[in-house]
């Protein structure tokens, strides 16, 4: 624990008005939200300098605080809280300028805990009206998100009602929001209605740490947007599904007398997630799936004028009751065999209405992705061959299409030469083959390089065709792209391999940047395992 520094601060002199502006002149990002949304926001330029690919407002967050990432030493917070003393003693452009470096130099949620543990335990020793104004100087006025996140920090612990509606308006932008519901949840009388007001107006990982924090919330209002709405996210509905379900008890509100299709729908989608699994809890973490199943698939056999997410949320919990693994651990959640056999017996049921064929076809006609990729997933269920769909879709837009995949995962022998035909055709290969470097090969310059990556993956299973697209894999710049052609070329016998292939590889050793893909190479020319 850091020692606090002494309470009684003198009012004189202290202020943040005549201080150079640490930020410099970057435009305050607490306007440009107000004014603008989710534009771009002013220190973007200064985020991407830093990495090769931009993330979505608020993703980098979202990836720390679920455990994707490592955290910071101890000493930074305690720097951090040092250098706040600092300036709560004495604010002149020296100790701004160490307190402002501190919190701005890397994300700040690594350390976020630690830090408000340190804060809460000086608090006493603190002179609490500057700590609020130092607060809402960096939420209000800073060009840099980390210092604004430190501003919504402050605010948090020692903030006002007068302070929500700055928090709803920064909140609002997702790289905020997590931020911005931490300090509602301090600040406001009622802190579960102000979260919740937050959540709907968020999408993606705004939407999962604000429904996050409605867990367990006894309201009604609250439970009924959750099973309809709430788990719904623009990243994965696998981090919210089973948050939804167990909060709003999904197992219950089915066996209502009158189940609205929003609810119908909802548990659609809150079931394939939770089946689905990922990084977040699944079915095996909801105590009362069997009983939310038995009652969804009830609720489906009442009524018939049902839409293509049905059909995929039936094959999915289809497919589950006829693993045959796992059932001991499930007994004691009431997944009987008795009760599994009689809920497979009706899935088998909904499964087989002629309805879903007639809807997959018309959704593979959709120029919505979203209708597209249901139609695709139900086509893949009732073994309709896509391959044409996917074909068309990829000739229409070869370095943006989704359908690479598809189209080559139902590509077989009688086709593979017509796909390669077209994609030598269309991809740029003289500009993709470059020559190595260590790039991961995202963004808009990179398409032609996603596109190609799609087609080297399945090459593997066509040994000696292809060959001058796996040339241009060896020689592109993306890392992938390199990795891809090893592979295939590592399962070719070496008999298919054209006369030239050895030496490309060898000389691709001896240009390859990476280590892993210089090691693989190697292992290749000797006829070892890659890895």
């Amino acid at each position: 624990m850091l020692l606090g520094m002494p309470g009684l601060f003198g009012r004189t002199n202290w202020s943040l008005d005549s201080l150079t502006l640490p930020w410099g002149n970057l435009e305050s990002i607490y306007e440009h939200v107000r004014l603008h949304g989710s534009d771009p926001l002013p220190d973007e330029s200064l985020i991407r300098d830093k990495n090769e690919f931009g993330w979505i407002p608020g993703a980098w967050d979202g990836v720390l605080g679920h455990g994707w990432a490592g955290s910071d030493p101890p000493t930074r917070a305690f720097d951090i809280v040092s250098a706040l003393h600092s300036i709560l003693r004495r604010a002149d452009d020296r100790t701004m300028g160490a307190f402002y470096r501190s919190i701005v130099e890397k994300p700040i949620l690594p350390s976020l805990d630690l830090l408000i543990e340190e804060l809460k335990e000086s608090l006493p020793s603190l002179d609490r009206g500057r700590l609020l104004e130092l607060g809402r100087y960096l939420t209000l006025k800073s060009g840099h998100r980390e210092a604004v996140k430190s501003g919504l920090t402050l605010i948090g612990l020692v903030g006002a009602e007068q302070d929500l509606e700055n928090l709803i308006i920064i909140g609002k932008n997702e790289e905020f929001t997590l931020f911005a519901a931490v300090a509602l949840a301090h600040v406001s009388s009622e802190p579960e209605q102000e979260v919740w007001k937050l959540a709907k107006s968020v999408r993606n990982w705004g939407r999962i740490q604000t429904v996050e924090r409605l867990k367990g919330t006894k309201d009604p209002k609250i439970h009924a947007w959750l099973l309809r709405e709430g788990f719904r996210n623009g990243v994965m509905d696998e981090y919210l599904a089973c948050i939804c379900a167990r909060t709003g008890r999904l197992h219950e509100a089915l066996k209502q007398r009158s189940v609205d299709d929003a609810l119908l729908d909802g548990a659609a989608d809150m079931i394939h997630a939770l089946i689905t699994g990922g990084p977040a809890e699944g079915i095996d973490d909801y105590a009362e799936a069997v009983d939310a199943c038995e009652a969804y698939v009830e609720n489906l056999l009442a009524r018939r004028q049902l839409g293509l997410r049905h059909f995929l949320a039936v094959a999915k919990l289809r497919g589950f009751l006829s693993q045959s693994d796992g059932w001991d651990k499930r007994d004691a959640l009431g997944w009987t065999e008795l009760r599994r056999d009689g809920l497979l017996t009706k899935c088998n049921h909904v499964f087989s209405w002629k309805t879903w064929r007639e809807q997959t076809l018309q959704a593979l006609s959709a120029t919505d992705e979203q209708v597209f990729y249901d139609g695709d997933t139900a086509a893949n269920y009732l073994s309709i061959d896509t391959w044409a769909v996917h074909f068309g879709r990829v000739k229409t837009a070869p370095l943006t299409s989704s359908s690479w995949y598809r189209l080559m995962q139902q590509t077989d022998d009688s086709r593979i030469d017509g796909v390669l035909e077209f994609t030598k055709a269309v991809l740029p290969l003289e500009q993709i083959e470059t020559g190595p470097a260590d790039g991961i090969g995202l963004g808009q310059n990179f398409r032609p390089h996603q596109a190609l990556d799609w087609v080297l993956q399945d090459l593997r299973r066509f040994p000696g065709r292809g060959w001058r697209l796996i040339k241009a894999g060896v020689r592109s710049p993306v890392v992938r792209n390199r990795n891809m052609a090893i592979n295939a070329l590592a399962v070719w016998p070496r008999e298919s391999w054209p006369p030239d292939a050895a030496a490309l590889v060898l000389k691709a050793h001896e240009l390859e940047p990476n280590d892993s893909t210089k090691r693989r190479l190697l292992n290749l020319l000797e006829g070892k395992p890659l890895s």
